[in-house]
């Protein structure tokens, strides 16, 4: 599990969890490391699993000793090793968005409740603006960021940002944090994998000569892979990988040839 797919899997639970669930995980390390992970006190409840029926209990202080009361067993203690409570820091993990992707109009606390400006980039066609709602799954979650952009400047194209959930707020377009983020390991720094223009719909600004109907489709999918660690360390095997992923991803889009997908893998990985 890498840094962001385990921070959104932190933040679509909308709740402090268990740090001990997910500090096994390499990547927790390299979050705290960032500040995007913040240890705050203990979990308020804990789920019982002492007795026959499990039930989730309030976790108390007594006697010295945190721990819950079960209906069967009564009072049960728990090191506090087993109950620090961990959650994602929003206010730098947006904070860092902005700095990676060079934001401005940012804003450094919601704009209603779960609800956060991150942004806006510029774009040929107009300023792109970017928000982060926690998920987008269910019509409560879309009335809440409805609720939240009324008194926002309108923008001719956004993105929302989220952790789980495809549902989408017109005019702007929706995708999932793993899909464009990115934790570099050495610099332990955000970074950009996907192009938010093109996942906003901003229009292909054209300079002459024939179009390239998927230069930009195929940049993001080798980036994604390497980011994710999927690349393939021969460059025959993953440009078939991701010819293969291509034609998956987009069904209707023109397919490069196998050749144009290395010399791109080449490319990339020559850094020119």
């Amino acid at each position: 599990m890498n840094a962001i797919v385990l921070l959104a899997t932190l933040l679509a639970q909308c709740r402090r969890v268990r740090s001990v669930e997910y500090s096994s995980f390499p990547a927790y390390d390299a979050l705290i490391k960032a500040g995007l992970i913040e240890e705050t006190g203990v979990v308020s409840s804990f789920i019982c699993n002492e007795c026959d029926q499990p039930h989730d209990a309030k976790i108390v202080y007594e006697g010295s000793q945190y721990g819950y009361y079960c209906p069967d067993l009564g009072f049960i203690s728990k090191p506090r090793s087993e109950i620090i409570a961990a959650q994602p820091n929003l206010g730098a993990f947006v904070a860092q968005i902005a700095d990676a992707l060079a934001c401005k109009r940012r804003k450094s606390s919601p704009i209603d409740k779960d609800t956060w400006r991150i942004g806006a980039v510029d774009s040929p066609a107009g300023d792109v603006v970017l928000y982060l709602h926690p998920t987008l799954q269910d019509a409560q979650d879309i009335r809440d960021i409805q609720a939240a952009l009324v008194g926002e400047m309108k923008s001719p194209f956004g993105v929302v940002l989220t952790s789980k959930g495809t549902l989408s707020v017109p005019p702007y377009a929706t995708a999932q944090l793993q899909d464009v983020l990115s934790l570099d390991p050495i610099t332990g720094k955000l970074m950009a994998v996907g192009d938010l223009r093109t996942i906003a719909g901003v229009p292909e600004q054209r300079n002459g000569g024939r179009p390239n109907d998927y230069e930009t489709a195929l940049n993001d999918l080798i980036a994604l892979r390497a980011s994710q660690g999927r690349a393939m360390r021969g460059r025959n095997e993953e440009a078939k990988a991701l010819r293969a992923e291509f034609m998956a991803k987009f069904p209707n889009a023109k397919c490069p040839s196998l050749p144009t997908v290395k010399r791109y893998v080449t490319k990339t990985r020559s850094g020119s």
